[in-house]
């Protein structure tokens, strides 16, 4: 008969395995009443002055809320843009709707982290202020992934 010790370590290594499919989301997140972030990343930057961060932004609450600007202590400027027919346009406002959910993809909108203060490697950590006229702000920490990885984190993609 097997010891308590090989049992534990069956059941630990079945679990394991088992497991294995379900890899938790890598994306950083946060909440306050009204608002949610989640599986917010930070691509590894293809040039050493800016950096692409993607996430997803959810209004739960039962007011309109825009968001208004964004920043990070290591970028001079961090900027709302979106993607329409190829070509990338900032966007001073972004209004989201009660209930509303946003997705910053590839594509779609992103943040574009602009004067970067320090060389971004997969594995670093990023912090993002977003702001929200008359909800204040949001920050939320991001990993720096890469493009593959920080695609993949994103829902529906």
């Amino acid at each position: 008969m097997p010891g308590s010790r090989t049992v534990a370590l069956v059941a630990l290594l079945s679990l394991a395995v088992g497991s294995a499919g379900c890899r938790p989301a890598r994306g950083g997140s946060a909440r306050s009443e009204a608002l949610a972030i989640s599986h917010a990343v930070v691509v590894v930057p293809t040039s050493p002055g800016e950096a692409t961060s993607f996430l997803v932004l959810e209004n739960r609450g039962s007011a309109p809320v825009t968001l208004v600007g964004a920043a990070s202590p290591d970028a001079e400027t961090v900027q709302l843009h979106s993607m329409a027919g190829g070509r990338m346009d900032p966007v001073a406002r972004l209004d989201i709707a009660p209930g509303g959910r946003v997705l910053f993809a590839p594509g779609r909108y992103h943040l574009m982290l602009e004067g970067l203060r320090r060389a971004l490697v997969a594995g670093d950590t990023v912090s993002l202020e977003l702001r929200f006229e008359g909800a204040g702000a949001l920050i939320v920490r991001a990993p720096v992934l890469r493009y593959t990885e920080a695609v993949s984190e994103m829902p529906g993609r």
